[in-house]
């Protein structure tokens, strides 16, 4: 195969696996960051026509995906570049071994030269085979590799900045794991919080409602919110957790902004806040939880 169809398909394939990279680990970026990782990664080829060329494999093959996965999605936190980066290992090991499999039972002779296992040119039927069942396979077992991925993100030192009908206030959050509410409409991810701590930020008549009683008195918070003019703005959010099951009343924010070690982590733009009546224990030492789907979405804003 000639140089330059060898360079395109390296193109096509890298893109195709930092693209499978960012779908896994849910993080997004563009085409123009996404095709330079690629043609970085092709260019690489090149080394090989170099009379040094061999003795570079191993240099090459160590720093070569970190490069490219700066380049395709510039995580702005060291966890999560580390993250990316075992992602595209993951994947391209994955791709690879499938068109490895593929030829060993087509029967296709294997060398090896520097280092390097070397195939005939793949037949695009492989490619695409491989690529294809790979996809399907991430597809459906990506969410639960991504949750065990995600376990050792840190989930100390974060702070929420909510703004609300022209009031803001800033929490110290944790980042709970097991945190999976959504209201149930918009799909919105749920954070929930305690209510000493926005009722600053509430209506008075909300305030009254929260105060009034422990359980969720159906006609009264139906008077309460035909008295507000953003009652819209509220939600009733279903829950279960191991002390029994009920409602929380929640409210969606104009904007939120989630900071960590006093840097701008990004904007949070689907989000309702979850008010529970009583207060968490004073061991706590957070004032929100946070669920995981908030920190990924947090982490995508593009630089």
């Amino acid at each position: 195969m000639y140089l330059d169809l060898v360079i395109i398909l390296n193109i096509v394939i890298n893109y195709f696996l930092l693209w499978l990279t960012g779908f896994v680990i849910r993080q997004r970026t563009t085409f123009k960051r996404l095709m330079t990782g690629a043609i970085i990664g092709a260019l690489f080829l090149l080394v090989f026509l170099l009379p040094a060329g061999v003795k570079l494999t191993w240099l090459g093959k160590l720093l070569l995906p970190p490069v490219m996965v700066l380049a395709s999605f510039r995580p702005r936190l060291l966890s999560r570049g580390l993250l990316l980066l075992l992602g595209f290992y993951v994947c391209s090991f994955a791709m690879g071994g499938l068109v490895l499999v593929l030829n060993f039972w087509g029967m296709e002779p294997l060398g090896i030269s520097g280092g390097i296992y070397h195939l005939p040119a793949p037949s695009l039927h492989y490619l695409f085979f491989a690529g294809f069942f790979l996809y399907v396979l991430l597809r459906f077992f990506g969410p639960l590799l991504l949750e065990k991925l995600n376990f050792h993100i840190p989930s100390v030192e974060l702070q929420l900045e909510i703004n609300f009908c022209g009031k803001s206030k800033t929490l110290s959050a944790f980042l709970d794991t097991g945190n999976m509410l959504r209201e149930p409409f918009s799909g919105s991810p749920v954070a929930v919080t305690a209510y000493p701590f926005v009722e600053e930020m509430l209506p008075f008549e909300i305030c009254q409602f929260l105060r009034s009683s422990k359980k969720m008195d159906w006609g009264l918070l139906e008077k309460v919110l035909s008295k507000i003019n953003d009652a819209a703005k509220y939600y009733l959010i279903p829950y279960r957790s191991l002390h029994g099951e009920g409602f929380l009343l929640g409210f969606k924010p104009e904007s939120v902004k989630l900071w960590q070690k006093g840097g701008d982590a990004a904007f949070v733009k689907k989000i309702v806040i979850g008010i529970q009546r009583e207060k968490f224990i004073p061991e706590a030492g957070y004032e929100v939880l946070l669920p995981l789907d908030v920190w990924r979405h947090a982490d995508k804003k593009e630089g």
